[in-house]
């Protein structure tokens, strides 16, 4: 017995140190992507300007859409690989929802143009306040409406909703898109969790924008859960943070 225990140790040693060294190459692979995206956007900019009106606009039109696809990849990695560091820091101050939804919906209309979808918003006028990290719950709300974009046929429909209930915000992304079997609904934010095969797989995407959402809404105490019906019958991210005082006591008086 004594020497199987001491077996076991040795090998929860050396898992650790494997995952350590993983977590370390994350790191350093999306700071070496990193390096030339500044570089290469800069470019962009010029050739937009000096370019952006005659025949060449398509290409460029182009260029830049992958690139912003190929930053938020790298972004993606880079806050990964912080928060399995516990690195990540969170620069925290009240951000309005309603206000955050509303950008993140409009730094995605490019990929819902390019995929013919319907994105629907259901938005309150009221602000709903949370204490966080605006930056980091942008990226968060961007994913899931990526994710949604990605799995959803073209010409699909997605809808965006934000309301509150139990003095908490609850932000909803729903699409009708592929939808999740039920034997994968556990295990979706997992790291590199897939629906498909990596070299089946004709969405892109490396597996890991579920998992730094989870990551981060952790942080912030909240929590982010998917439901789905089915293959082919879409599919629900519900995404909950606690409002501020003002803004529960606000919810609890209407």
């Amino acid at each position: 017995q004594r020497q199987l225990d001491l077996q076991l140790r040795a090998v929860n040693t050396q898992l650790s140190a494997a995952d350590l060294r993983k977590d370390e190459f994350l790191a350093t692979l999306s700071h070496e992507l990193r390096n030339p995206l500044a570089p290469m956007r800069s470019a962009l900019d010029v050739l937009k300007i000096k370019h952006g009106n005659d025949d060449d606009a398509r290409v460029i039109g182009a260029f830049d859409r992958q690139l912003r696809h190929l930053t938020r990849l790298v972004d993606d990695l880079m806050e990964v690989s912080r928060i399995t560091q516990n690195r990540m820091q969170l620069r925290r101050a009240p951000v309005d929802l309603c206000a955050l939804a509303r950008g993140a919906a409009h730094d995605m209309a490019p990929a819902m143009a390019a995929g013919r979808h319907t994105l629907r918003m259901s938005i309150p006028d009221t602000p709903l306040v949370v204490d966080g990290d605006a930056t980091r719950l942008a990226q968060v709300t961007i994913n899931l409406l990526a994710n949604a974009a990605k799995y959803t046929p073209d010409g699909g429909l997605i809808d965006l909703e934000l309301g509150c209930a139990d003095g908490h915000a609850e932000l909803r992304v729903r699409d009708n898109g592929i939808g999740i079997p039920p034997e994968a609904l556990g295990t979706v934010f997992e790291m590199f969790s897939q629906l498909e095969p990596a070299l089946h797989r004709s969405r892109g995407g490396l597996g890991i924008g579920l998992a730094l959402a989870r990551g981060i809404v952790d942080l912030h105490g909240g929590s982010i859960g998917v439901a789905s019906d089915g293959p082919g019958r879409g599919s629900e991210f519900t995404l909950r943070l606690p409002l501020v005082a003002a803004c529960a006591e606000a919810a609890q008086e209407e």
